[in-house]
């Protein structure tokens, strides 16, 4: 089951950005930032206990519960990074080209 969800129109997010919205000691958001790191990947941190990065997410993604990281690469928008690391990968390579 992927954990994309449609960005119908992401709030000030260009088609190349990448942003990742984290919390503090959360796994799979440490993973997330080495697989970027290790990939030399550009990218954003937003940390969700910053009441300004919430304000982005519930623009961008409405009210609910979500996992952290959010991923969002241009305009596509993941929830959770191990369950969704191929959906990621296969992003990353079409925002290369």
């Amino acid at each position: 089951m992927s954990a994309e969800i449609p960005a119908d129109s992401p709030p000030a997010h260009d088609k190349q950005k990448v942003i990742l919205y984290t919390k503090p000691d959360c796994p799979d958001c440490f993973n997330a930032k080495r697989f970027l790191n290790n990939r030399n990947i550009p990218f954003e941190v937003r940390d969700i206990t910053d009441p300004q990065a919430v304000e982005e997410l519930l623009a961008l993604l409405g009210p609910g519960q979500y996992a952290t990281p959010i991923i969002v690469l241009g305009e596509h928008v993941f929830v959770g990074f191990e369950v969704n690391r191929r959906h990621i990968e296969n992003v990353l390579e079409q925002m290369s080209r």
